[in-house]
């Protein structure tokens, strides 16, 4: 699958079949991931793989009350990725000025593993709402570890079609003219 087709495809999948992802696959998903590019090559990423069904299935009752059920659907599926970031391998020069280049890093290098794994023919659903020191409890994370998203992940349980993965429709996109300027803005390109 070239990566058009791979972005073209991909659906936020939140319906699991009960099939486990096969470690081999789970290792090019990651392995997509550390290839990622980052800011001055720091790589500050540490990515948490969670296959234990019993924690995945209080993964939910970390988030904030009024968003749990946004989320429920993560304790039906077989695999998390939670990806996070050390302080200790952030730009201290970016630390100071204010970017949050390790934030872009890590979401590079998940988009990287959510690509790899439509590919793969694994449903993933990114995942932005987390309790954050809740979730590092449940996960025995070490500080110094930030969480900056989850990757959910399993094999669709709606067939997949010609058109898109777990057979979801496609949601609706804005033109590009209307999120593309040229040189000065509001000049169409």
């Amino acid at each position: 699958m070239d990566v058009f087709k791979a972005i073209q495809w991909r659906r936020s999948v939140r319906r699991f079949s009960t099939q486990k992802i096969e470690r081999a696959r789970i290792l090019q998903i990651l392995e997509a991931g550390r290839l990622a590019p980052s800011s001055s090559n720091r790589q500050a990423w540490h990515f948490v793989v969670v296959d234990d069904p019993s924690i995945i299935k209080q993964i939910p009752r970390t988030v904030p009350v009024g968003t749990r059920r946004i989320v429920t659907f993560i304790k039906d599926a077989p695999l998390v990725i939670i990806g996070c970031y050390s302080k200790a391998f952030t730009h201290v020069i970016a630390q100071l000025a204010g970017h949050k280049n390790h934030l872009i890093d890590v979401s590079i290098a998940m988009t990287h593993m959510t690509l790899a794994a439509t590919e793969l023919g694994i449903g993933t659903c990114w995942v932005g709402w987390f309790g954050e020191s809740r979730l590092q409890r449940l996960l025995a994370l070490p500080r110094k570890y930030k969480i900056v998203a989850l990757l959910v992940l399993g094999y669709p349980a709606e067939r997949s079609s010609k058109a898109s993965i777990g057979g979801i429709p496609p949601r609706p996109r804005k033109a590009l003219g209307e999120i593309v300027s040229c040189n000065k803005f509001g000049q169409r390109f």
